[in-house]
């Protein structure tokens, strides 16, 4: 068994047809079909079922899979760790984190990167999109790490990861109400980051009785004394405790995308894109675990 036949299967598990697979991988067809057959051939077991268009995975395969990621993850990270042994990390990286992203990831992810590049000066600053964009336009930051769709200035805007919206009922197993029924919801300004989302997603703000709060926790609280929804992102969920969290249920629309802005004015470019790297696959792990 080999990391690329297991990098073959997961491609092959992602995008159920062996042609839309091997053009992932970059290889031919009949090569990857050559090396997944060897891999089933070594386990003793079928790892999909060809006669379904697209394929599915068989019970052994759906067994296998996660252990697959987490076999080559672990691999990708042991080449990692020399690669960062062999050339460190160094310098002073500005880094803005939006709230409450950065109370879910940060933590985590600062410690990790002071073990894994103990030569870089990391600073992070917490703000909302407003304060952290004009932070970047006033170069008092190198990079920032906010929802793409709040971003207006200048900089290379990178998608780094995404997360859900959640509808937040009055009451368990509630149903939640079309965004275009205006008086089912609580926003605030047209500059929180639900209110954009919601308009563009047939939402219509009331001509009056607008709650302009940006606070969440506001917002929380108005909607609980009116008997409304709000839609609220993954992580400001994760902020509240567990009996709000029962009365929320994943919104099937579109997630939110986050990015990672590089200043126009930063000169530290390269050193960016190996900490952007770290951030994606810690960022996608913790909401896997979420």
């Amino acid at each position: 068994m080999t990391l690329t036949q297991l990098d073959y299967f997961i491609a092959l598990a992602e995008h159920r047809n062996f042609s839309a697979a091997a053009k992932a991988c970059g290889v031919s067809q009949p090569t990857l079909s050559a090396q997944f057959h060897k891999l089933e051939e070594e386990l003793g077991h079928t790892l999909v079922d060809r006669k379904c268009q697209p394929l599915e995975l068989s019970s052994m395969g759906q067994s296998l899979l996660e252990q697959a990621k987490r076999t080559v993850h672990s691999a990708g990270q042991i080449h990692q760790m020399v690669d960062q042994f062999e050339h460190p990390l160094t310098g002073q990286l500005r880094l803005g984190m939006v709230a409450p992203l950065s109370k879910k990831l940060g933590p985590g992810w600062i410690a990790q990167c002071q073990r894994t590049f103990p030569a870089l000066d990391l600073q992070v600053f917490e703000a909302n999109s407003t304060e952290l964009q004009q932070m970047m336009q006033q170069a008092e930051l190198d990079a920032a790490i906010l929802p793409m769709d709040s971003w207006k200035g200048q900089g290379q805007n990178l998608a780094s990861f995404e997360e859900a919206w959640w509808a937040l009922g009055p009451a368990i197993n509630a149903t939640p109400p079309p965004l275009a029924d205006a008086a089912s919801w609580v926003f605030g300004s047209e500059m929180q980051e639900a209110a954009r989302y919601a308009l563009s997603q047939g939402y219509v703000a009331p001509e009056s009785n607008v709650f302009l709060s940006n606070s969440v926790a506001s917002r929380v609280a108005v909607a609980e004394r009116l008997g409304r929804w709000l839609l609220i992102s993954e992580t400001e969920l994760d902020s509240f405790g567990l009996a709000l969290q029962k009365r929320a249920q994943k919104w099937p629309g579109p997630p939110r995308t986050l990015g990672w802005i590089r200043g126009v004015h930063a000169r530290n470019q390269a050193l960016q894109s190996r900490l952007l790297a770290m951030v994606c696959n810690d960022a996608s792990e913790g909401m896997e675990q979420a």
